[in-house]
């Protein structure tokens, strides 16, 4: 039997590609990029990975990618991460997918995922590495995968006892969505919750998480919000922070972090105020870091993160 994990990622991975832009282009603008290059810089299910692994945490990628070098990047990073990669295989005749990344002037960011056409788990493929994880304390996942294949290994993870963490991002509209009982713990930014609510303005955060947890059927609600913090709503009880004043340099990867750092912290014993606290910190730490070398570059090791609560006390 293959070694256990305290945590599961299943969600994408890639290879990114950075450019420079003065600013995210508006409706009808067209953006002049300079500085096209590849950086350390994957999807979701790898960032989420590598958060943990580089905080000391046990944790376990599932995935595959193309035998190319987008795919040897990938394993590479996560073994340098500590990420346990028994459930992550390179596959001949599949392509690394592509992430561009629009990095603006004032930090900001926007990320344009390509399709490439076989480099999607499968279902078949997902289920039994799933399984052989059976015993793991958490499942991370999101949808940068297949929705059915996210949605289908959250509610088989909630059955073999695990507690699931899902990102519905990117998404479109409520509509793709159904009411998810199994998942312990939805994390949205503001955009998303906008999305998954159908309303164009949000005025009462707090109230946005209730009416998430009523709608979509969770036991909680992580909803992040840039500059301005973070808030938590539910079952494992309320908690809310307020954003740390600092200079955005660039928030890429930050999302990812977010909810990987809360589930570490949740695994040390922590509350929920506790790891909203922790994290918060973490990702103030983080935007502030270039990512020139891309996001993964920047991702803290424990070292780093000492200093971090020391300067944020």
């Amino acid at each position: 039997m293959g070694h256990i994990p305290k945590v599961v990622c299943l969600n994408g991975n890639g290879i990114g590609q950075y450019c420079d832009v003065v600013r995210i282009p508006r409706k009808g603008e067209t953006a002049i990029p300079r500085n096209l290059r590849y950086v350390q810089d994957s999807g979701k299910g790898v960032n989420n990975a590598i958060v943990i692994g580089r905080l000391g945490g046990d944790v376990a990628y599932i995935g595959k990618v193309g035998k190319d070098d987008g795919g040897a990047l990938n394993e590479s990073w996560l073994c340098a991460s500590g990420v346990n990669t028994e459930h992550f295989w390179q596959q001949e005749g599949v392509s690394t997918s592509l992430g561009l990344i629009l990095l603006a002037e004032n930090g900001e960011n926007m990320i344009i995922n390509f399709d490439s056409p076989g480099s999607d788990i499968t279902l078949e493929e997902a289920m039994p590495h799933l399984k052989a994880c059976a015993g793991a304390e958490y499942f991370l996942t999101g949808f940068e995968i297949p929705v059915d294949v996210a949605l289908t290994c959250a509610k088989e993870a909630h059955d073999l006892g695990m507690k699931v963490f899902l990102n519905p991002s990117p998404i479109e509209g409520a509509g793709d969505l159904p009411e998810i009982p199994y998942v312990d713990t939805m994390c949205v930014n503001e955009a998303e919750t906008r999305i998954l609510l159908e309303m164009e303005e949000v005025t009462d955060w707090e109230d946005a998480a209730s009416r998430l947890c009523e709608r979509y059927k969770v036991k909680n609600v992580i909803i992040t919000l840039g500059g301005d913090g973070a808030l938590a709503h539910g079952e494992r009880g309320d908690g809310r922070v307020q954003g740390i004043p600092v200079k955005l340099v660039d928030e890429s990867g930050a999302g990812d972090a977010f909810m990987a750092v809360v589930v570490q912290n949740l695994i040390w014993g922590k509350e929920i105020q506790e790891a909203l606290d922790y994290a918060n910190k973490y990702c103030a730490f983080l935007v502030q870091k270039s990512g020139t070398e891309g996001s993964i570059s920047k991702y803290l090791w424990p070292e780093e993160m000492r200093e971090v609560l020391e300067k944020y006390r």
